[in-house]
């Protein structure tokens, strides 16, 4: 790729839509529903009919919505197993939290949030400059319009300790819980920058700062409400799954023709998710013949050739949302070498996934329970599990539990699953030899991942594409 297209790909702001169509001219691909049928029919960058993004990147979510998460949070911070006075949320690090109290966030960067615990207090959201605090009051007019949330300037940890003070959450043993201290997944020891906690310990002598995310059944007060997804979250689930469909349709028409890498595949998917979530993906990660995830989310040499499995990892981001979709298709014919196997797969493989969830029990099945009704199909089916992770849920960026599966840590295990609860289901399952004989020395594995809505009833699906074993063609 070119110098100026590795920028454009790389950067965490999101892309103008006059980068989108160099791109896509570049890729030598037509997206679907762009308005182009083809490159040559695709018009200049300056002209008047370039595609607005189909979804916005800016805030949403109503003040219902805000209203509904604010008093969950704050049921929790009383209860006796915390008992918090109030929360802060650093805007140096994960932007979770921020973003799921006050919308802030993404590419224009959050703010230091301070959330009492006390609903007549204000919330406050304290802008890394004027320049911050004046993008947001402009974009957030309702929210801001009743005094409930202000946005001021003075992010950092002085700021955060004057607000404290004013609020008259300075006396001695007040409970303040701090996101992303310690304990996150992916980050153990924690986010929160040594210098800004010793600022404000100094700051407020006696006050108690606490992480606030715990393993099992009782994650945090925001981690625990953000677990279940109201109407208009799973609105944007639905959004963040049509996105990643279109890209799987993108991949399978790029991998035909001859002469491909990787990275010609990964391009044009990527630019896919960027135009219809409106936002820099969470997640793409293409791998041949091996499990999604090797490549590590990037665009690589690796040559495409008939006869190879094409699996992935497809996370669109609508408003800080992330939802994953996951459909290996072979490269070829049904009359490439290769394709039989990977059909009978593809078969068993969504035999488990759709086995699975008709055995889950809203409101009494576990994290666990589906893992362990997951590995016993398998084996059922005469197959073997290649999964890291079976279960992925949705979420807004970090906060996107319960994720486990047979060989991962398990945490999440005693989790119950409970209507309103969104994940990805995504079996990667390996047929044994005595079963069917792959081309290779050893068999390959595949992958189905269907995003799922907890109901009343069971699991519904938020796709719509047709769930199959597939062969691009050529």
């Amino acid at each position: 790729m070119m110098e100026d297209e590795k920028r454009a790909v790389s950067s965490s702001d999101l892309i103008s839509r006059r980068d989108v169509f160099n791109l896509m001219a570049l890729s030598g691909l037509a997206l679907p529903l762009t308005g182009c049928a083809s490159p040559g029919e695709m018009p200049s960058p300056s002209s008047e009919s370039l595609p607005v993004f189909a979804q916005s990147a800016m805030p949403a979510f109503s003040v219902e919505e805000q209203d509904r998460r604010w008093s969950a949070v704050r049921a929790i911070m009383a209860k006796p197993t915390w008992n918090l006075d109030a929360i802060i949320a650093p805007s140096r690090g994960d932007q979770a939290y921020i973003r799921y109290l006050t919308q802030m966030g993404g590419p224009a960067r959050g703010a230091d949030v301070i959330f009492p615990l006390d609903a007549n207090q204000s919330t406050y959201a304290l802008a890394r400059s004027s320049r911050a605090r004046d993008f947001w009051i402009k974009r957030l007019p309702t929210q801001l319009s009743d005094g409930r949330l202000i946005i001021s300037e003075g992010e950092g940890s002085e700021g955060v300790a004057e607000g404290l003070k004013a609020l008259g959450l300075n006396k001695p043993g007040t409970r303040i819980g701090v996101a992303k201290l310690m304990g996150t997944r992916f980050e153990p020891e924690g986010l929160v920058s040594a210098t800004y906690l010793d600022y404000l310990k100094a700051a407020l002598p006696g006050v108690l700062f606490l992480p606030i995310e715990r393993w099992g059944t009782d994650p945090g007060p925001v981690e625990e409400v953000a677990m279940v997804k109201s109407l208009e979250e799973q609105e944007v689930i639905r959004r963040c799954v049509a996105a990643g469909e279109k890209a799987v349709e993108t991949l399978i028409q790029a991998a035909n023709g001859s002469g491909k890498k990787q990275e010609d595949l990964w391009l044009p998917a990527f630019i896919t998710l960027l135009v219809e979530g409106g936002e820099v993906p969470s997640r793409l990660s293409l791998s041949l013949d091996q499990r999604a995830n090797t490549t590590m989310g990037s665009p690589v040499e690796d040559p495409v050739k008939e006869g190879q499995i094409v699996s992935q990892e497809i996370a669109a981001s609508v408003q800080g949302y992330q939802a994953q979709v996951n459909h290996s298709f072979f490269v070829g014919t049904e009359g490439t070498p290769g394709f039989d196997y990977y059909r009978a797969a593809m078969e068993v493989t969504l035999q488990v996934h759709s086995e699975t969830l008709a055995s889950m029990v809203p409101g009494e099945t576990t994290c666990r329970q589906l893992v362990e009704l997951y590995s016993e199909t398998v084996q059922r089916l005469n197959a073997e599990d290649a999964a890291g992770v079976v279960l992925h849920s949705s979420g807004l960026g970090t906060l996107s539990r319960p994720r486990l599966g047979p060989s991962s840590a398990g945490q999440d295990e005693d989790i119950v699953l409970v209507p309103g609860m969104t994940f990805d289901f995504k079996p990667v399952v390996r047929l044994k030899r005595s079963v069917k004989e792959d081309v290779g020395a050893e068999n390959r594995s595949v992958q189905i991942g269907d995003h799922i809505l907890v109901t009343e009833t069971g699991a519904v699906r938020f796709g719509k594409r047709e769930l199959t074993p597939i062969a691009t063609g050529g």
